[in-house]
């Protein structure tokens, strides 16, 4: 193939609209002269800013089109997906960057794949918020034929990126991450949507750290239904949803799937490592034992507390009654756990004055609202229920520091509950006293207390409340201390 001459390339790349005539001339009197090879000449035009890397490879093989797409001008290419390729353009009279997103030629003659991509695109635009990536036009190009999506362009790279960088990212931060991810996803739901493809490359941290939701192609209407997925389009989009799904026997669409996702994403920012195993199977991804046997985070290998551990392996849970809810109710737990972070870089610790709060799991009405005023004039904020599950929920979402189970109202269900929160305490060095009730002909429930090394209380009726109290401000006090000792 001959080299292509200046002047051909110069006319051409004024046509199109990529030079003015002046930009031409700029680049001539660079090289000396009004001719001969096109190399340096566009080398002359890139060293002075006027063309991209991109643009010049076009112009050397003489394209005609692909320089513009919807009055914006194609810059260079800045990623590559499954289903699209990903440009940095400009607006040639304002100026403003923006991101590109094209459709692959092999997927435009597929109506399913247009669909997708057109959806993505809709999806978008309906969504305006600070911490989801602006969609500003989906359309096609009437010259090249080609599908596209307009977006707001983030300068910065996502997560998958920076973590390739960085290795593992502290706990305070990837906290700030979560609440701002959440908070995307808390005002996507409110419009009816959750995300359903929730990973590393689909959350974007700009320059001034502001993390960003970006792709809702898969985004589908909260408990709604989706299209069958295609194992020979979407292996790398949906097939860990469809496999948790399956596995926990939830509808499509359920925001606590999203919820799983995020977690996933937290426990790698902060480990350096996947939760889940790694394969281009769709099999192998959908296999049960995958999100069975998730390896738990250790303290040890991360810079973050036990709190931020707890939260995370909350998000994770695989029974989904066991996760937060909703984008919301994770958002609030998130900034919980960062009140707590901020309180410790002070050095400040929560005073032992502070208002603590207890949990009471009574089935007896009248003995709960005896013993609420009696602990409200001791100074406690008082939450009570008569299903011990309330209990454990409540813990995995918000501890408290003080856990009172009547096991002679609640039976089996109440002792199970109690064991499950102190060894949630215990595994994550939270201070929760524990304090078990049994009636005296209960001794094969006491038979099956773990004995530990502190911190809760087993009594016997009858009790009086100044047994109780007691028992209390001691399981408290080595409580705190256990804790304080790790």
């Amino acid at each position: 193939m001959q080299p292509v001459d200046a002047v051909t390339v110069a006319n051409l790349a004024v046509r199109v609209g990529l030079l003015k005539p002046n930009q031409v001339d700029e680049g001539f009197d660079e090289v000396g002269q009004r001719g001969g090879e096109a190399e340096p000449f566009l080398a002359a035009l890139r060293r002075k800013g006027h063309l991209t890397p991109f643009q010049v490879l076009k112009l050397e093989r003489c394209e005609k089109d692909g320089y513009f797409l919807g009055g914006y001008r194609i810059l260079y290419k800045i990623a590559s997906g499954t289903f699209g390729r990903v440009y940095r353009a400009d607006d040639p009279h304002t100026g403003r960057i923006v991101a590109v997103k094209v459709l692959r030629k092999k997927w435009s003659d597929d109506k399913h794949n247009i669909e997708l991509f057109e959806r993505e695109g809709q999806m978008g635009m309906s969504l305006k918020h600070p911490n989801i990536v602006e969609i500003l036009a989906v359309n096609r190009d009437p010259a090249t034929k080609q599908y596209f999506i307009v977006m707001e362009f983030v300068e910065g790279g996502n997560l998958r990126d920076i973590l390739s960088i960085r290795k593992k990212i502290d706990g305070a931060e990837v906290l700030r991450i979560l609440d701002e991810v959440t908070n995307g996803l808390h005002y996507a739901l409110s419009r009816g949507l959750t995300h359903r493809d929730m990973k590393l490359t689909n959350i974007l941290m700009s320059s001034a750290g502001t993390a960003k939701l970006v792709d809702f192609g898969l985004a589908t209407a909260h408990g709604g239904r989706i299209q069958t997925e295609r194992d020979d389009l979407k292996v790398d989009r949906t097939v860990d949803y469809a496999g948790l799904e399956k596995t926990t026997n939830v509808s499509q669409g359920d925001t606590r799937s999203d919820i799983f996702f995020l977690g996933c994403v937290a426990y790698e920012l902060l480990t350096g490592r996947p939760p889940l195993d790694i394969s281009r199977q769709a099999k192998t991804r959908m296999d049960r034992e995958r999100f069975t046997t998730i390896a738990s985070i250790s303290p040890g290998e991360v810079n973050a507390p036990p709190s931020v551990i707890r939260l995370i392996e909350n998000m994770m849970s695989l029974n989904p009654q066991e996760r937060f809810q909703t984008p919301s109710q994770t958002m609030d737990a998130i900034r919980e756990v960062r009140k707590e972070l901020e309180g410790r870089a002070k050095g400040s610790q929560i005073a032992s004055t502070s208002q603590r709060t207890l949990f009471f799991v009574e089935k007896d009405e009248r003995l709960k609202d005896i013993l609420r005023e009696k602990f409200k004039e001791k100074g406690y904020r008082v939450l009570m229920a008569s299903d011990p599950a309330r209990a454990l929920e409540r813990f995995r979402q918000q501890p408290f520091e003080v856990l009172i189970v009547d096991a002679g109202t609640t039976g089996e269900d109440g002792l199970m509950v109690f064991e499950r929160i102190m060894t949630d305490a215990e595994k994550y060095q939270f201070p929760c006293a524990g304090i078990l009730m049994l009636n005296a002909d209960q001794n094969n429930l006491r038979s099956r207390v773990k004995a530990r090394s502190g911190g809760q209380h087993v009594l016997v009726q009858p009790i009086t409340f100044k047994r109780l109290v007691q028992a209390i401000d001691d399981a408290s006090d080595t409580a705190r201390s256990l804790a304080a000792s790790e």
